[in-house]
């Protein structure tokens, strides 16, 4: 089991279900932002989508058809409802819950007819705008909005939607068991993470939060590891990741995201709130994500753990503008450096 920062037992997350409303607009689709007011105890001010806990014996997709229609006004179909995926609250948060997302593609001419107490405001916006003005500082977001408006920003219609949180052929059943490293140097030949020291992938079919993507968490080092590319934001890999460093007897000392695809950075928050790690990534990501990162530029050097990690950018940071947010930043890959001093 995770523990926070303060080696406390966590608290039990609530089941919890959104909803992302997508609407053709002018420009393409645009998706509904509604602002909690500052009196709430969990998210003041945060732009989200509309969403909330589960009652008691209620189906997550119902619990989201039902908070759309307390918050918004909005009426849904539960059966229209695209399942998209799941987050879970950092351990070291008093309020936790475990949330799944779903999707739809409402009318153009919908709107909010009736917002509830905990609706100060509502925007639709394309959602390369809303992550503009996140990183403009104009509207404050959640990691998990954040990750969720970059995997809508390519969904042009009701039919692209399914197929953008689809999972992968092959992807391991739900009751699968859970995410576990492979051996030190198990590896294939072209691998990029052969040669580093102790460099060890932890499977998991979370990436980005949909159920069933395949992905990869790699941790680097010997008695001081990095997490690089935490792309789950179920916990899964975190609690993983953590029972095997205590069964190690290492420490864990940092997050490095080698770029901003969802599948590699939506689980950070998992490390960097829930156990108060620092996170280094690519050039120009400190002003595209909802959490504190040092930029690494080339030749920069991994400033924690014992694995003399520096970074090579493969990819050079993009111009602002239209595009894919994930190229905004550039991309990074991860190097020996015995050059750079041991850090814990």
């Amino acid at each position: 089991m995770s523990l926070d920062p303060s080696g406390s037992a966590p608290a039990a997350p609530k089941a919890a279900a959104t909803v992302v409303l997508l609407r053709p607009g002018p420009g393409g689709l645009e998706v509904l932002l509604t602002r909690r007011p500052s009196s709430m105890r969990f998210g003041a001010n945060l732009f989200v989508f509309p969403g909330g806990r589960l009652d008691p014996g209620e189906r997550p997709r119902d619990a989201a058809v039902r908070e759309a229609a307390e918050e918004t006004g909005i009426e849904l179909d539960p059966e229209a409802l695209v399942p998209m995926t799941r987050w879970v609250t950092p351990p070291s948060l008093p309020i936790r819950y475990d949330t799944r997302f779903f999707g739809t593609v409402v009318d153009p001419a919908t709107d909010v007819v009736r917002p509830s107490a905990e609706v100060v405001e509502w925007r639709w916006l394309r959602p390369a705008a809303a992550l503009e003005a996140m990183a403009a500082a104009r509207m404050a977001m959640w990691q998990p909005t954040v990750v969720t408006l970059q995997q809508v920003e390519p969904v042009v219609d009701r039919e692209t939607l399914p197929a953008a949180f689809r999972p992968e052929p092959g992807a391991a059943p739900p009751d699968a068991a859970p995410p576990d490293a492979a051996p030190p140097g198990d590896a294939a030949p072209d691998d990029p993470w052969l040669g580093l020291p102790g460099g060890r992938p932890f499977e998991h079919r979370w990436a980005g939060g949909i159920d069933g993507r395949l992905g990869r968490t790699v941790v680097v080092g010997e008695e001081a590891w990095v997490v690089v590319d935490p792309g789950d934001p179920t916990g899964e890999t975190t609690d993983a990741i953590a029972a095997a460093a205590e069964a190690a007897g290492v420490a864990l000392a940092g997050i490095v995201v080698t770029d901003l695809d969802p599948d590699r950075h939506a689980g950070v928050e998992m490390f960097a709130t829930g156990l108060g790690l620092p996170v280094a990534g690519p050039p120009g990501a400190s002003g595209l994500v909802p959490y504190a990162v040092r930029e690494l530029g080339d030749g920069g050097r991994v400033p924690f753990g014992d694995a003399g990690l520096a970074a090579r950018v493969v990819r050079p940071a993009a111009p602002s503008g239209p595009g894919a947010w994930a190229a905004r930043a550039g991309r990074i890959r991860l190097v020996a450096d015995r050059a750079a001093p041991a850090r814990a």
